[in-house]
């Protein structure tokens, strides 16, 4: 039996709080288009609020491109401490996806001379002070989901992103109450068991999700969105690091998020 509960998933914004627990989200002005010829703003979100939070650092990306509906991609342009947002003209009907990658990140929390747990950027090989705690490398991704013209009957395929959401049901099948799937891969496998979490832009608190369950055994997740709205999902998965890592840290943590239009 899927495990579906409804629960509000409060995040404080504290000084200080660990980079590891953002997630990067990439959305668009529009993402159901009416016809080929519109000027769309694709755009990156870092943080916990929606639809924005914190600027986005480019330094920190390690790819940002825009596939088209005939298989070719183009890269978005990525520069200074912004939101990144690439206005470009949606020439062909069709599925358009956004897709970012950030570059691998590592952390660690230490246990300092006063016996307090901090956070720190790097592995353990850069600790000069203080007990390491844990360490972790973070692996993240994201997808805007951008269709033009009339929805697709046919289902996409994965883009072979490092970690990625991707929709079972065709775009046409994307409404409101109704139980739409997912399926969540790690370099093209499935992954069983995983949370998935989802909310729809506009719902309050906007540092929280509205709605979890889990995949089963093929890494499917089914999620019924409860109205019409641009919805946001995640997925993370952690495990701990192979052993020929463990002296730089413990455990990977891989975060993946996706946004799409639900209609009514």
């Amino acid at each position: 039996m899927r495990l579906r509960t409804l629960f509000f998933l409060v995040c404080t914004l504290a000084i200080g709080r660990p980079v590891s627990a953002h997630e990067i989200k990439v959305l668009a002005s529009q993402q159901a288009v009416a016809e080929a010829g519109a000027k769309v703003t694709v755009y990156l979100s870092w943080g916990h609020r929606l639809p924005v939070d914190e600027l986005v650092d480019a330094a920190a990306v390690e790819s940002f491109e825009l596939h088209s509906p005939d298989g070719t991609k183009a890269a978005l342009k990525v520069e200074g401490l912004t939101f990144q947002a690439n206005a470009t003209v949606l020439k062909s009907d069709g599925i358009y996806r956004a897709a970012v990658a950030r570059k691998r990140s590592l952390s660690t929390y230490v246990i300092d001379k006063e016996g307090e747990r901090t956070f720190k950027r790097g592995g353990k090989s850069s600790v000069t002070e203080g007990t390491i705690d844990t360490a972790q490398r973070s692996t993240q991704c994201g997808q805007a989901i951008i269709v033009v013209g009339k929805p697709n009957v046919e289902p996409l395929k994965p883009l072979g992103q490092a970690i990625e959401i991707v929709p079972v049901d065709a775009p046409a099948k994307w409404t409101a109450n109704a139980d739409l799937k997912f399926q969540v891969l790690i370099d093209g496998k499935p992954q069983p068991g995983v949370e998935v979490q989802a909310r729809p832009i506009g719902f309050k608190p906007d540092d929280a999700w509205s709605y979890a369950t889990h995949a089963d055994k093929k890494g499917i997740a089914t999620v019924r969105p409860d109205r019409a709205a641009t919805w946001v999902l995640k997925a993370n998965v952690k495990r701990p690091a192979a052993e020929a890592d463990r002296k730089e840290f413990d455990n990977e943590s891989f975060t993946a998020t996706l946004s799409l239009e639900v209609g009514p």
